[in-house]
């Protein structure tokens, strides 16, 4: 089917079978173009993401870092900023007991 498409043509000389296969491949190709935009896309996209939450973390902010130690970074960034927020709940409820206290 190439060979003979590879040299010219006529138009009239084509089968409406060999039109289908031809308009087929061509639609296949399209279709394979435009999945791979896609997943291009959504590649940089996820990319974008790492770059986003590495520059959010203090000790790997602007650095090159592998996109796993992203992520370990980010893991325990966020049980350290977990640890720190229950610490400042029990710190305020301490306080608050306090004032109540000295308020009798």
């Amino acid at each position: 089917m190439k060979n003979q498409l590879s040299s010219p043509v006529n138009v009239e000389d084509i089968s409406d079978t060999e039109r289908e296969e031809i308009y087929e491949c061509s639609n296949a190709g399209r279709k394979r173009n435009y999945h791979n935009i896609l997943e291009r896309k959504r590649r940089n996209h996820i990319k974008d993401g790492y770059w986003k939450l590495r520059d959010s973390i203090p000790d790997v902010e602007g650095k090159k870092v592998s996109r796993i130690q992203i992520l370990k970074r980010a893991v325990e960034r966020i049980s350290f900023l977990r640890a720190n927020i229950k610490k400042r709940e029990l710190y305020v409820r301490e306080l608050k007991l306090r004032l109540k206290n000295e308020e009798f």
